[in-house]
């Protein structure tokens, strides 16, 4: 069934009228769906619905609300703190992280960063992580799309970390610890905060930073792995060990 999101949708309501034009272009133009079409609408409450159009119009789309779910909460709440790569590959963890489950992502800021998003940039860049988010939400069938922060640096994401959170730090230089190995040991309800280093890894300062400020220092593992890989790596444990 095809899925769409309209995140103000009021789903108490026996009708709702789709407004947003990238929906209304895909449900006319692409798909060419009619009256009498079943198809499902996720909002920013973790609901889904299964509703039937009842007309389409040049600049909305009535549907009939049929049945209503509400998405059960998830033990762990998983965030993923990224230093963004070159080429653009920060969309694809983005769309790979969503369709894993993460809830939050923040595009990081480090030391050794090759990539920033400028702040008169910054709107377009979250309007574009957004709808990659909101596609692949769609696509994989999550009824919650994740929230993008802003750029934020290392030293101020460590500032405000839940004291009551896990927070794992990998990086290259010699943990003892493996994830698998902190995760198995620690209860399965607390949110996660996964942090993942640039290309060149965090640099000393920074692990110890981190180390100050609660994060637990782990490994990877023995291969040096590239961002999106780390990303998406560490991002599938937390989901698998916690069956999440």
């Amino acid at each position: 069934m095809y899925r769409f999101y309209c995140a103000e949708a009021d789903f108490n309501k026996p009708s709702i009228v789709i407004t947003e034009a990238n929906e209304i272009h895909h449900i006319k133009d692409v798909l060419r769906l009619t009256k009498g079409s079943v198809i499902q609408i996720f909002n920013e409450h973790s609901q889904e619905a299964n509703v039937t159009i009842e007309e389409v119009r040049l600049d909305a789309i009535l549907v009939r609300v049929d049945a209503v779910r509400q998405e059960v909460q998830k033990k762990t709440r998983i965030i993923l703190a990224c230093a963004p790569p070159k080429k653009g590959k920060f969309e694809w963890i983005i769309e790979k992280c969503t369709e894993l489950g993460v809830d939050e992502i923040i595009p990081l800021k480090t030391k050794r960063s090759e990539v920033f998003f400028k702040e008169d940039k910054m709107k377009s860049k979250l309007s574009r992580f957004e709808t990659v988010a909101i596609n692949a939400a769609k696509q994989s069938k999550r009824t919650k799309v994740p929230y993008i922060h802003t750029m934020t640096s290392l030293p101020d994401v460590l500032q405000n970390l839940d004291p009551k959170a896990l927070h794992l730090f990998p990086s290259l230089h010699n943990h003892p610890r493996h994830i698998c190995d902190v995760l198995v040991d620690t209860n399965q309800r607390k949110p996660v905060t996964l942090f993942i280093g640039p290309e060149g890894d965090f640099t000393p300062d920074e692990v110890d930073l981190a180390i100050k400020h609660g994060c637990l220092a782990v490994s990877l593992g023995d291969s040096v792995l590239k961002v999106e890989t780390a990303a998406i790596a560490a991002v599938a444990l937390v989901k698998f060990l916690y069956r999440n």
